[in-house]
Order: C-alpha cells, then sequence, then structure tokens
C-alpha cells in the first residue's frame, strides 16, 4: 500500500506544468508589440540631396516627392490637398511619432516646402528633410 503512494507521488512530480510559462510569453509578445513602431514606406525611390550634417531619424510618419513632383505616403501617390489628411491618419497610429520628407534632388523646391508645410499644419511638429551624408 505504502508502495502505491510512492509510486503516484513520483508521478505528479515528473509532471509539469507549463501555463505559468506560456502566460508569460504571451505577456512579452503584446509588449513588444504595443511598444514597437511600424514605419511606412512611401512607395518610391528617391535620389536624396547631399548634406554635410546629418542626424538619424527613426520616423513614425515618412512622406517622398518624387522628381516628377508626385507625393507618395504608404506607396499611396497623393494629391498635396491630401497630404495633411494622410498624414493625420497616420499620425493617430503614432500619436508621438515624428515625421520625415523624402524629396528628390530634381523635385521642385516649392512642392517640398508645401509639403513639409502639410505635414506640419497636420499637427507634427518634429518634421526633418531627408538627405544623404556626404
Amino acid at each position: 500500500m505504502a508502495r502505491k503512494s510512492l509510486q503516484s507521488a513520483a508521478e505528479e512530480e515528473e509532471d509539469v506544468n507549463i501555463t505559468p510559462l506560456l502566460d508569460i510569453v504571451f505577456i512579452m509578445l503584446i509588449f513588444f508589440i504595443v511598444t514597437s513602431t511600424f514605419i511606412k514606406e512611401p512607395g518610391v525611390d528617391v535620389i536624396r540631396p547631399v548634406a554635410e550634417t546629418q542626424v538619424e531619424q527613426k520616423p513614425a510618419v515618412l512622406v517622398a516627392v518624387d522628381e516628377n513632383d508626385q507625393i507618395w505616403i504608404n506607396k499611396e501617390q497623393v494629391e498635396l490637398s491630401e497630404v495633411r489628411y494622410k498624414v493625420e491618419e497616420l499620425r493617430r497610429e503614432t500619436p508621438k511619432g515624428n515625421a520625415v520628407v523624402q524629396a528628390d534632388a530634381g523635385a521642385k523646391s516649392e512642392i517640398t516646402l508645401d509639403v513639409l508645410q502639410q505635414v506640419k499644419d497636420a499637427g507634427i511638429s518634429d518634421v526633418a528633410l531627408s538627405t544623404v551624408a556626404e
């Protein structure tokens, strides 16, 4: 009789409960998803102007102006009048994020300045112009 109770006690000790481990894994997964920032690509490659000084940015909103003065946000071509609305929409996803405007070296300065102003009007005060280091 005593032997049976020793065997059942040994079998119970061998059973591994992984429920707490799964709880920790799911909590870590949720933490990394919530704290990560996803960058929206503009959808067009631009030849950026050269600059002597440069500070690396991790933008939440990326806007591109190509050599044909077309504006791209999130792989979608938009009109100048739509830039503010699209940036406000992206800003809702990451309210504390900044913005970077990638303007092609062949793009008109007037269009680039108008895009910068539209981004600022959307409520993002930290706006940078993307360049290439010498």
